[in-house]
């Protein structure tokens, strides 16, 4: 039994189908063998055999023909021959041969990804095409390929890289019905009439008529360009929310294209990828140069990895992944391609980094000569007891300037564990071998307050501290530079003025970094040539999950301070609605009055700010709280636009008690430490990170009193609630990492945690989700062991792993010096 059509009537409509694409072979491929588009009619009917005459063992040959014919207004002549041809091949026997620019790979049973053959030369194409930069394709000129820059889009590498944030599934139109109002739908319909309305703003208002007769009433604002691309008695794809009038139901502002066009068949009637996108581009103009990019993808299998690393992971091939990111067939094939190039993300990073570190143990160092005992005399002095932790970290700082290699060290730890107090053992070991430390700080708060901090500690030990900072007097500037320069300062702690060309050591020997993922590479390297190849060690206090640390962070020997320092009470954290703001300030009075002191953080600066717009600003509750809840108190502001010397003198007031309350930016996020503060308010809080809102949690509860961090929530949400309450359960940093991993996934802290660096550490980290990463440490063994046969990746059976980790990360065969 067959689907409706007979043996003859199949046959002609191939006939037609036939004579229609000789004709446009015999034309020269420019779609015009036909009024209205060579492919338009050829698509028409293809549609029109599916829907009447076909047989039922034609479906996949309708299925390849469309496949051939939806892009091909897009193509160049010698690639729509092809597709000409691969038709013809079709119409004749059913068995084609695959044309270098046909789009999908051919279909498979939904569970069954493809798994990568024997290499052939499929993958030497692809690696080729990828190298290409974006401007090869046709209709990306300069201004496009600028505004693409803005995405970080300057190959087709990244281009097929950015990988779509989600999916519109527009399999299936829905029929006009009440069940569908308020819905998102795809509805086709006929047009009856169309009229442009100019009055206080355009408006184009529109009839249709949906398959069955019922009326559809269609309507556009401020949309000039509509009335041309709509005629009446054509039939069109609509997609749009269906809303019920006054005239009955209607799409409003919704997205068309002609039905049984290509670009119908582009951006309607399939699973569509949705992007991110820049000022000057669209999801349609993205869109169709992706669709473009993939039809250039060389037919057959590719693969770049080792045959035995793809057949252990199970790996589809990745031509067929490439495409199935963008244009998947369903749900299955879109999450097979997205789990594909995650695994390539995190191998390629795991590759980088082990390279990177095999380099660095290579690179000498001056090792330090420290007599036994450095670490107990440092001990001895500091003003408190350390903890184990701060202790163990001590001594593996002490382990690696001993060695004639370059100590590259981070020490990891969460809010308040004393990184600074290590910081300092590190500069006093520096000083018992005779050599100079700087210690780079992001801000000029954070600066002050860490000179202050070592001068406390390491005074007594006869370690002579200088502060530099961009603001202060040239008359100090330069005598804090002459001292630097003839030894006579034996730690500079500075921010980026210390970088600048005339600040001249004359013996440095070690580098901290504080906060280094604030750091560009440029700056970081910048610092390590002010002496020669001087001991680096890195400090953050980003909370980054144990799953991720190794992996970030692969290239450093890393120091963990999991631990506070004894004595500390945990801070009480609450979580309140806007309407119960009045509560929140009625503690802060509270307090102040028993003498102590209060952070009030906003997101932004003033309200005419782009982020101060619906949002708490600085200027605008200060003016509110000085008037309402804190009237008569002593407030002051502080936020990233205040010269130096007002930020300066504001934190000065503070710390002596001068002042009551601080309505602060997140400039106050790291490092400052008041021991008075005892209360913490973030206004719109669900407007921050978990890890930085855990940050500013940290300036309280340095002191002996019980401290409350409160959290009003702007605009509360089900989900912002659940994230924020994560805070309230917690305040291990480390495990409010884990639980914000599980809930944001691994793109939106790792774009924190990349800031600094020149190339993306894990690609489009769109493409990872949580549940990628139980694969690391097994990733990383493979990476490992591949290396351990092939540390530079030199062999010829690597050659193609080895370009494509030059085209993800350039300089990983030259140093990598990005790292």
């Amino acid at each position: 039994m067959n689907n409706g059509g007979s043996p003859a009537e199949s046959d002609t409509w191939k006939e037609l189908l036939r004579g229609l694409v000789r004709l446009e072979l015999k034309r020269g491929c420019n779609d015009d063998a036909a009024v209205g588009g060579f492919a338009r009619l050829a698509l028409a009917t293809v549609e029109d055999s599916c829907t009447r005459t076909q047989l039922a063992g034609e479906h996949g040959v309708s299925n390849e023909m469309r496949s051939l014919l939806v892009d091909y207004q897009f193509l160049l002549k010698a690639a729509r021959a092809e597709r000409c041809q691969a038709l013809l091949a079709l119409l004749d026997n059913s068995t084609p041969p695959i044309p270098a620019s046909r789009r999908h790979a051919s279909s498979r049973p939904a569970d069954e990804a493809p798994v990568p053959k024997l290499a052939s030369d499929g993958v030497k194409a692809l690696l080729q095409l990828l190298e290409e930069p974006v401007s090869t394709l046709w209709g990306v000129g300069p201004r496009l390929q600028e505004i693409m820059g803005k995405l970080g889009v300057a190959s087709i590498a990244d281009l097929l890289q950015h990988a779509p944030k989600g999916y519109l599934d527009l399999r299936r139109p829905v029929e006009l019905s009440r069940d569908s109002l308020g819905q998102m739908v795809l509805m086709k319909a006929r047009l009856v009439a169309v009229v442009e309305i100019r009055r206080k703003v355009l408006l184009v208002k529109a009839t249709a008529r949906d398959p069955r007769g019922r009326l559809l009433h269609l309507v556009w604002f401020n949309n000039r360009f509509v009335k041309s691309r709509l005629q009446a008695g054509h039939d069109y794809d609509f997609y749009g929310r269906l809303e019920n009038s006054f005239e009955g139901a209607q799409l409003t502002q919704p997205a068309f294209e002609e039905s049984g066009t290509p670009a119908a068949q582009l951006h309607m009637n399939r699973i569509v990828p949705l992007y991110h996108l820049t000022s000057g581009l669209s999801q349609k103009v993205l869109r169709a140069h992706v669709w473009r990019t993939t039809a250039r993808i060389p037919a057959g299998t590719a693969e770049y990895l080792p045959r035995n690393v793809a057949s252990h992971f199970r790996l589809p091939d990745l031509a067929w992944s490439y495409r199935s990111l963008h244009f998947p067939a369903d749900e299955h094939e879109a999450e097979t391609a997205r789990s594909r190039f995650a695994f390539d993300s995190l191998f390629l990073f795991e590759l980088r980094v082990l390279m990177h570190r095999r380099a660095e143990q290579d690179v000498p160092g001056t090792p330090f000569d420290l007599p036994m005992g450095t670490v107990e005399r440092y001990i001895g002095v500091l003003p408190f007891v350390p903890t184990a932790s701060q202790a163990a970290a001590m001594r593996d700082i002490e382990r690696d300037v001993r060695k004639p290699r370059q100590m590259h060290r981070l020490l990891h730890g969460d809010v308040g564990s004393g990184k600074t107090a290590v910081a300092g053992y590190a500069a006093y070991a520096a000083k018992v071998a005779g050599y100079q430390s700087a210690v780079l700080s992001p801000t000029e708060i954070l600066a002050e307050q860490t000179g202050r901090v070592l001068q406390v500690l390491l005074a007594p030990l006869g370690v002579r501290v200088a502060t530099l900072t961009g603001g202060m007097a040239k008359s100090l500037r330069r005598n804090i530079l002459s001292a630097v320069a003839t030894g006579q300062v034996d730690c500079l702690v500075g921010t980026h003025a210390i970088l600048e060309e005339g600040v001249a050591f004359e013996r440095l020997g070690l580098t901290v970094v504080d906060e280094q993922h604030r750091f560009g590479v440029a700056q970081r390297v910048a610092l390590g040539t002010k002496g020669k190849q001087p001991h680096s060690l890195v400090m953050s206090a980003t909370p980054i999950p144990r799953t991720l640390a190794l992996t970030i962070y692969g290239d450093l020997d890393i120091s963990e301070l999991p631990e506070k320092p004894p004595g500390r009470l945990p801070i009480q954290t609450h979580l309140l609605t806007a309407a119960e703001r009045d509560s929140a300030y009625a503690m802060v009075r509270e307090q102040i009055a028993q003498g102590r002191q209060a952070f009030i953080v906003v997101p932004a600066i003033d309200p005419a700010s782009e982020e101060g717009s619906g949002t708490a600003s600085v200027d605008e509750t200060m003016r509110e709280l000085a008037q309402g809840s804190l009237k008569g108190l002593r407030l002051a502001s502080l936020h990233g636009r205040m010269k130096s010397s007002d930020k300066e003198s504001t934190m000065n007031a503070f710390r002596s008690g001068d002042l009551d309350a601080l309505i602060a930016t997140t400039v106050v996020e790291v490092g400052v430490d008041v021991s008075n503060a005892s209360v913490m308010v973030i206004e719109d809080a669900e407007r921050f990170g978990l890890a930085t809102l855990h940050q500013l949690r940290g300036r309280v509860g340095r002191g002996s009193s019980a401290s409350h961090c409160i959290l009003i929530q702007g605009i509360a949400t089900a989900e912002g609630t659940e994230r924020l309450q994560v805070l309230v359960d917690s305040d291990d940093g480390f495990q409010i990492a884990e639980e914000d991993l599980k809930l944001r996934g691994p793109g939106d802290i790792l774009g924190t945690v990349q800031h600094g660096f020149d190339v993306p550490v894990f690609g489009s980290t769109a493409l990872l989700t949580y549940r990628d990463l139980s694969a690391l440490p097994e990733i990383r063994k493979a990476a490992s062991e591949l290396l351990e046969h092939d540390p530079e990746l030199g062999a010829p059976q690597h050659a193609d792993l080895s370009r494509m980790l030059c085209l993800r990360y350039p300089s990983s065969r030259t140093g990598l010096e990005d790292s």
